[in-house]
């Protein structure tokens, strides 16, 4: 497999599909898991706006910080990327006891 040609083709799709839709970027949830860091490093290569959102619910410590480290590194070689992360926790158990 060409690998470089796949991602160039990927990236440029990703413009590409932007631009029809009226997209100024993108925004991944980064679960610390494989599919995500592929998804959200494809975004950033786009140039177009990366938001990177964790939002753990119960997760465990291993999977934040590989998703932490994750986004630090897409930060580090990409200006266009960004991250937040709302801790869900808390609403997920609050849903749970309200729900039957």
């Amino acid at each position: 497999m060409q690998t470089e040609k796949v991602i160039d083709h990927v990236v440029n799709w990703l413009k590409d599909y932007a631009a029809s839709a009226n997209m100024n970027g993108f925004v991944v949830g980064i679960s610390g898991g494989v599919d995500s860091a592929v998804v959200s490093a494809l975004c950033a290569r786009t140039g177009l706006r990366t938001l990177c959102v964790e939002l753990p619910i119960h997760q465990a410590p291993a999977q934040v910080s590989r998703g932490k480290d994750h986004i630090e590194s897409l930060k580090k070689k990409f200006a266009n990327v960004s991250d937040v992360q709302v801790d869900l926790t808390q609403v997920f158990d609050k849903f749970t006891t309200s729900v039957p």
